[in-house]
């Protein structure tokens, strides 16, 4: 199976991304944790990824791919995978459903976690990373917004959206994101 996790920020992607893998055996796969693993590295594409993040601006496609190309390509191998943080803009989704295409892998299952803004910024707050201020928060729904909404409608009309309630216990959106992806 393979299967994308979006919604806005804060929402609960990697968590119900690495839950729903856990109960597929398949690989989670996390852009979010990707991107932040080569900021560690401080590479140049690195540092330009922490200055991009930093001002809660999205991550350029052709980067995001780079650093999805060599873990896709080993998940489908394996048999499947969750992949959260990706795609963020409708040029990501056109781009990496034509690459998915190509690996004869394409996605087969989105899941939408729908979170009202105002958990999404209590959540963020909480969360207490760095680029987690209050005016990078409001500018990441803003973006989240725009061009998350034209990503849900580009899975929608491809028939592979399925929305579910984001918000309330985790264990109860777990089974709530298992039973989507079961009806799926």
């Amino acid at each position: 199976m393979r299967v994308v996790m979006l919604g806005p920020p804060g929402s609960g992607k990697s968590t119900h991304a690495r839950l729903l893998a856990e109960h597929l055996t398949v690989i989670h796969l996390s852009v979010g944790a990707a991107l932040r693993d080569e900021v560690a590295k401080q590479s140049p594409l690195g540092e330009r990824i922490e200055a991009t993040v930093a001002a809660g601006e999205l991550v350029d496609t052709a980067d995001v791919l780079a650093i999805l190309e060599t873990r896709l390509v080993g998940a489908t191998g394996s048999g499947g995978w969750v992949l959260d943080g990706a795609p963020r803009t409708l040029t990501q989704a056109e781009a990496l459903d034509d690459w998915l295409d190509d690996l004869e892998a394409p996605v087969e299952c989105v899941i939408a976690l729908d979170v009202p803004d105002s958990e999404v910024r209590s959540r963020l707050l909480q969360r207490g990373r760095a680029d987690d201020k209050p005016d990078v928060i409001a500018h990441r729904i803003q973006v989240w917004q725009h061009d998350g909404g034209a990503v849900l409608t580009w899975y929608e009309t491809k028939r592979r959206l399925v929305r579910v309630d984001g918000v309330g216990d985790v264990a109860d959106v777990a089974r709530r994101v298992i039973a989507a992806v079961e009806r799926f």
